[in-house]
């Protein structure tokens, strides 16, 4: 059996594996036109809105939110995309993750598609971001009964929605954001930042924690795998996205709205 890409699933299966058994830490994988990078900016854990924008170029734009938190986990919740024209309409789908329950680590979540690079390992066991209930790993909702959580290790994954956009309009991308450091790893300056610094590229030990929003004509990351949304759970059967190659568009800064 073949991939959609043309890789022999077995073959792209194994190659998981023996990824995920190296250490890593790996940066940003890009996604098209990056709008908002939180590295740099102080860490909050409390729930924070951030929102940043961008033009429309295309009938229908992806928006992807990528998560990185070794040491710890995100809270992540009440998204919105919006038409600067129509600011009451919000694009997104189940934006609040209030359909559906809780699932289980990798797996999808009704309205979005979930992503993760490749060789993301704490301990052996991935630990990835999923659909839980409030609370969870000391994180609550921001709204509602569910959020997403996310605690990432050596690298990146995330979500994303493809909404029908117009060309030239601008749109607002806004979301809550938490977080916990269970494991009270320090950062330099109690800031965000894209990859491990302290020595330990990989685990819990880590210092990597951050968050990257792309918007625009985009794709999965180049090397993750994709699942479809709101079904397959990692390595349980989906096809493996290798090899696409996507261009980074210059960024426009995003904003921070105070909680």
């Amino acid at each position: 059996m073949r991939s959609a890409y043309g890789i022999p699933l077995a073959v792209a299966i194994s190659l998981i594996g023996a990824t995920q058994a190296r250490a890593q830490n790996l940066a940003p994988p890009p996604s098209g036109l990056l709008i908002l990078d939180l590295a740099g900016t102080p860490i909050i854990s409390a729930y924070t809105q951030y929102s940043a924008s961008f033009v429309a170029t295309t009938a229908d734009s992806t928006v992807t939110f990528v998560f990185r938190h070794d040491p710890g986990y995100f809270g992540f919740d009440t998204t919105a995309v919006v038409d600067t024209d129509a600011p009451t309409i919000n694009l997104l789908q189940n934006p609040g993750f209030e359909i559906g329950g809780p699932t289980i680590s990798g797996a999808g979540v009704p309205g979005w598609t979930y992503f993760e690079q490749a060789g993301l390992v704490d301990v052996g066991v991935p630990v990835l971001g999923f659909e839980a209930a409030s609370p969870t790993d000391d994180l609550t909702a921001q709204s509602g009964s569910y959020f997403w959580l996310d605690g990432a290790t050596g690298g990146y994954d995330g979500i994303d929605q493809t909404v029908p956009t117009t060309v030239g309009d601008t749109y607002d991308v806004s979301f809550w954001l938490a977080e916990n450091n269970s494991n009270n790893v320090a950062t330099p300056d109690n800031e965000y930042q894209q990859t491990c610094t302290n020595g330990n590229p990989s685990g819990t030990e880590c210092n990597g924690i951050d968050v990257v929003v792309y918007a625009g004509n985009g794709l999965p990351p180049t090397g993750a795998i994709v699942a479809e949304p709101a079904s397959l759970i990692l390595l349980g059967g989906g096809l493996v996205g290798l090899g696409l190659v996507r261009r980074q568009r210059s960024p426009r800064p995003g904003r921070v709205v105070a909680a």
